[in-house]
């Protein structure tokens, strides 16, 4: 049982991860901590009472979920978080070199918006091509940023993306941002990942098993939390891989 946030629990995972013990027995968790520190808990259903929890963990049922592994031995409840800015630290508290780090990274990275092609012949995954679960958001007239995306200071990076060996990014169009999240309540359990790419003028989605990420260097969050900078990193989808206790009620499909 894990008395604690979000983090207790995703350190608790990674650690039976490594001692190849994941899955033997359910987990059971009561939440503790700022609203913000059990995202991951509510999302998982599990009751935000300490009482209720207690509760679920004597008498629940164990529901089996999804998990997010990285090559380097991490775990991620939830999503993983790209950003050509860097990783944002909690609180607002300086991130040290970690963090000078990726916005040093990131700012030689950035670079001016190139125009965008859409249709077929776009790319290797175009809107029509072969990646029949990829799916082109609309791009702009001018393929020049607006003022407003200026203004917010966003940052571009060149990364080169691929899921389940299609490309999505390639490190000659710049990317903004990289959303990768466990699909929760009755989607949970697919072994599937939720994909978004955005970059200048486009919008990608794509689901699939294992997404791999590469680049200069660039940090990432994982449930929140900053880790990195790295060069490349691979996240793949264990289906099913462990089980949370929860109440009863919201096992019963």
């Amino acid at each position: 049982m894990v008395i604690g946030s979000d983090l207790a629990l995703q350190r608790v995972l990674q650690a039976l991860y490594r001692q190849r013990e994941l899955g033997a027995d359910p987990v059971g968790l009561v939440p503790v901590g700022r609203p913000e520190e059990l995202a991951a808990a509510r999302a998982l259903g599990v009751p935000g009472a300490p009482v209720a929890a207690a509760r679920a963990v004597l008498t629940g049922t164990a529901r089996k979920l999804d998990l997010l592994v990285d090559d380097g031995g991490g775990v991620a409840l939830g999503g993983v978080r790209i950003s050509g800015g860097g990783t944002r630290r909690p609180g607002g508290r300086p991130g040290g070199w970690r963090s000078l780090w990726a916005k040093l990274a990131a700012a030689e990275q950035a670079t001016v918006l190139v125009p965008d092609r859409t249709g077929p012949g776009a790319g290797p995954d175009g809107a029509d091509g072969p990646g029949g679960s990829v799916r082109t958001g609309r791009t702009g007239t001018t393929g020049r940023p607006e003022r407003g995306e200026s203004a917010r200071g966003e940052h571009s990076a060149r990364l080169r993306v691929e899921a389940d060996g299609r490309l999505l990014a390639d490190v000659h169009r710049p990317v903004r941002v990289v959303q990768v999240t466990l699909p929760s309540g009755a989607a949970a359990g697919e072994g599937v990942m939720e994909i978004v790419v955005r970059a200048p003028g486009a919008l990608l989605r794509a689901r699939a098993a294992s997404i791999s990420v590469a680049g200069r260097g660039f940090g990432y969050e994982a449930d929140g939390r900053p880790v990195g900078p790295v060069r490349a990193r691979t996240w793949t989808v264990h289906a099913g891989c462990w089980g949370l206790l929860l109440p009863v009620t919201q096992d019963a499909d």
